[in-house]
């Protein structure tokens, strides 16, 4: 006989599809559209096996329905399972303790609804039956007291029943349950746990415990071993309750289980244990949707509100633990009610999951950024100043400008800002948001698309800042600053090499703005890029301009910070303004600073060899204040390192100064560098750097930056560097240049004279050989094609007379054989091909000259151990 079931909803589309799913399955269904009609056929002949019943009607609830059920006692054992809309644990639990025997939650899957009352009517069946056989029992007990043995055949048959029923009934919950012995083996399991589990049922028989626990989490390719807390409970007897678990299935996956376990002890003997448990899977992914919307806004993914406190708590210890600075920074759309309105909500939303995504591109690493209310979100930012804060802000304000796209429509949503400084302006997390609201609430009634500060003298400090920054910005655009020229000087013939340029601002009503005021805003803002060209574009011309007028040629030198070195291709940017200004690149110099250096290395080698190419000269600027590594330093295609002031204030007076300008001097040598000295502003530290062998030096003691007219007469009057002649002074180098046209040998003799050395001059290698019997010659530049005498054999003869003799050869042809032969009868120090560049020419003199001292130096250990010349040169 098929069971009866009575279905209570006040929705007659529910009634006909629970019926309809129901009657399906064979069993015989009524419905009743309300509570009073359902406690009507409740007690109808024949009574509902089990009733389904809708939580949610008018008149009369799915409760208080329940309640007169139970409160009838020809109703009282009639299981009931609520259907309800409603998923929620506190509403299932109280189903539950009001005497509901399951809850399914709507929309219902009708797998679900047909196990579940497949379960409750076995259920109610077992129950019908014990009761039924409980009083057939009794009335067998009283009717025959005396049949005493036939009472325990009936018992023993009955007990036999009983066991079988109550395997069916263990069979058919729905909780997994594990019969185990006492070493954790399985001797028993019922259908839920193998389905649950994923296994055939008999395949689990035997095995053991351990081998279906999941492994410990983070060891995930170990086994789990045998003190694991269940298997010692089972082995102790020892009763758990509420335990969680993770169960392994059979494809390897793991699920999270609450189980319960109870001893199995008969005459004082631990047998084993009985182990059951449930999947919580479902009930975890319900707690971590709690545990999001709990501290995350639903519509933009972003912490909201109670999250926003918990960090900036943290943020707030860090503060005080580290002195870092920590600032609050609150966020309002200014015309978001008016999207709201014309657009629709749908397009608020759009509008506010848009402004998220484009706040959260200019966060730090370190910033939170929350939702806090509809169009309002707050930025809890860690360590920055208030400089970097107002720099943040302001970008804010810029992104904010940019238009959304909603609905075909572009849409400019601009933000006012409030900002709130720890510990100044509170010291709590309700504090800071607080005032950090406030002050917003100041910039929107002062007309929106601002920032404000809530102290008012940070609120001037921002301003000024940003209208200086304005002002940068306007002065780069319309060529309003000015470049003044610092000259360089070779410290061995004291006349002018190069100059540095420096960019000046003549502010229109602030006066005259240095360099390290407006640098440091130009390096936050990214004006530094601009600028930078800028100052390389106008070096150029003007050094272009210089040579037009006649005056003599010398290289200017351009600093370039780390940031234009990562924000632009500055290969290419060179490359295109020497075509531009039309400036030969052996006259410009470019000054890379060491940061710039190590923020990629590798970058900035192939930086260099690139500009190498185009022949620009290159420096390290400030070198021995930075972190440069010297195993790095060798890979650079770099000319000179320029020493630092704050090593040459002191050189004089203070040995560790000393011994480091010492020491640079030496490395650069070493690596056939020049040496440049910045801030020289004494005849001592000249006298020193000459002593030390410095090549060369800028600061106040020969000329202070001057503009470029002004320059330009000390270019035009020869100006020169006087060097007193002194007991330590060093003694002229000498040279001799050996070529049979007449104009290269007056050529280089002037250029190198210039340059403070002694220059012989032959027109062929007889009369060279002659001149290097007659003079202490150190380096000689030779042709490689003479009358009489070819290159090749003057280079082996001149080196078999004099072995430290540092040749350089030179040629106009592509004459391999010539230099097969120089190469074969002594050692070329370097080639030049013919035209070769001033520039060229004397960069590879001075390295020359530097091996020529090398060599001397070594000859005198080993011919004597002679101390170094007096003016400790080298």
């Amino acid at each position: 006989m098929s069971a009866t079931i009575l279905i209570v909803d006040d929705l007659p589309a529910n009634l006909l599809v629970i019926g309809e799913l129901l009657r399906d399955a064979g069993y015989d269904v009524r419905a009743a559209n309300s509570g009073p009609a359902a406690l009507e056929y409740a007690v109808q002949e024949p009574k509902p096996d089990l009733i389904l019943l809708d939580i949610m009607m008018p008149g009369m609830n799915g409760h208080e329905v329940l309640a007169h059920l139970r409160s009838d006692p020809r109703t009282r054992d009639l299981p009931v399972i609520f259907v309800t809309a409603i998923d929620s644990i506190d509403e299932e639990t109280r189903g539950l303790e009001s005497g509901a025997a399951d809850y399914i939650t709507k929309p219902i899957a009708a797998p679900v609804v047909l196990a579940r009352v497949k379960t409750q009517l076995e259920l109610k069946r077992v129950r019908d039956w014990l009761r039924d056989k409980n009083a057939f029992l009794e009335s067998e007990v009283e009717r025959r007291v005396g049949e005493i043995q036939a009472v325990q055949a009936a018992s023993e048959r009955l007990e036999n029943r009983l066991n079988h029923r109550l395997e069916l009934i263990l069979s058919s919950v729905g909780e997994g349950i594990l019969g185990l012995d006492r070493d954790g083996i399985v001797n028993f399991i019922n259908g839920a746990a193998a389905s649950l589990l994923d296994y055939p049922k008999g395949e689990l028989l035997g095995a053991r415990l351990t081998g279906i626990l999941c492994p410990d989490e983070g060891c995930s390719d170990l086994p789990r071993t045998e003190d694991c807390l269940l298997l010692m409970a089972v082995r102790s007897g020892q009763t758990l309750s509420d335990h969680e678990e993770r169960f392994c299935r059979r494809d390897g996956s793991c699920i999270p289980v609450e189980c319960t376990l109870m001893p199995v002890i008969e005459g004082g003997q631990l047998l084993g244990a009985v182990l059951s448990w449930r999947d919580v899977s479902e009930r975890n992914r319900y707690l971590e949707q709690l545990e999001r919307k709990s501290n995350f806004d639903e519509l933009t993914g972003l912490p909201n509100r109670n999250l926003l406190s918990d960090r900036l708590e943290r943020a707030i210890r860090r503060s005080l633990k580290s002195s870092t600075p920590l600032m609050v920074v609150a966020l309002n759309l200014d015309r978001f009610k008016s999207v709201n309105e014309s657009l629709g909500r749908d397009a608020g939303d759009v509008a506010i999951r848009a402004m998220a995504d484009r706040l959260l591109g200019l966060l730090g690493g370190g910033d939170t950024l929350a939702k806090v209310e509809g169009d309002e979100f707050v930025i809890v930012v860690e360590g920055r100043g208030p400089e970097g804060i107002s720099r943040f802000a302001q970008s804010i304000l810029s992104a904010s400008l940019v238009p959304f796209s909603i609905g075909g429509r572009e849409v400019v949503l601009s933000l006012s800002i409030g900002i709130a400084v720890f510990p100044k302006d509170g010291e709590t997390v309700e504090a800071l948001i607080s005032n950090a609201t406030a002050a917003l609430i100041r910039a929107k009634r002062e007309g929106g698309q601002q920032f404000r500060y809530y102290a008012r003298e940070m609120n001037a400090r921002a301003l000024e800042r940003l209208d200086l920054e304005n002002d940068l910005r306007q002065a780069i655009e319309h060529g309003a600053l000015e470049l003044y020229y610092q000259p360089q000087v070779d410290l061995r013939g004291g006349h002018i090499i190069g100059a540095e340029a420096l960019v000046r601002w003549p502010h229109p009503t602030r006066g005259w703005i240095m360099p390290g005021h407006f640098i440091p805003l130009a390096e936050e803002s990214g004006l530094i890029v601009p600028l930078g060209e800028w100052v390389l574009r106008q070096a150029c011309l003007q050094n272009r301009a210089w040579q037009a007028a006649g005056l003599p040629p010398i290289s200017v030198a351009v600093n370039l910070s780390a940031r234009q070195f990562a924000s632009c291709d500055l290969v290419d940017l060179t490359e295109s303004i020497l075509r531009e200004t039309g400036l030969d690149p052996h006259f410009l110099e470019l000054e890379l600073t060491e940061s710039a250096a190590m923020l990629d290395i590798n970058a900035f080698i192939r930086a260099t060899k690139r500009l190498k190419d185009l022949c620009v000269s290159l420096s390290i600027d400030d070198f021995g204040t930075g972190f440069s590594s010297l195993s790095y330093l060798r890979r650079f295609e770099i000319d000179r390192l320029k020493i630092d002031r704050s090593f040459v204030n002191d050189i004089v007076h203070d040995p560790s100064s000393a011994a480091i300008v010492t020491t640079i001097v030496a490395l650069a040598h070493n690596l056939n560098l020049a040496a440049l000295a910045e801030g020289v502003e004494t005849e001592s530290q000249v006298r020193f750097l000459r002593s030390r062998d410095c090549d060369e030096m800028q600061g106040f003691y020969f000329s202070r930056p001057l503009p470029a007219d002004q320059l330009a007469q000390l270019l035009g009057s020869a100006g020169r560097l006087h060097i007193a002649s002194d007991p330590e002074a060093i003694p002229r180098r000498t040279l001799l240049v050996v070529d049979d046209d007449p104009f290269v040998l007056a050529t280089a003799k002037r250029l190198l004279d210039f340059d403070g050395y002694r220059v012989c001059t032959a027109q062929d290698g007889l009369e060279a050989l002659e001149q290097l019997a007659l003079h202490p010659i150190e380096v000689m530049v030779f042709d490689a094609l003479m009358p009489r005498m070819d290159g090749a054999e003057l280079l082996g003869r001149a080196s078999a007379l004099y072995p430290n003799l540092v040749c350089i050869m030179t040629s106009g042809y592509n004459d391999f054989q010539t230099l097969t032969n120089a190469l074969n009868r002594g050692a070329v120090f370097k080639f030049l091909s013919k035209p070769w560049h001033e520039g060229a020419l004397r960069a590879v003199v001075r390295e020359a000259l530097r091996v020529a001292e090398v060599r001397a130096r070594q000859d005198q250990g080993v011919t004597g151990g002679a101390k170094p010349d007096s003016s400790g040169s080298g």
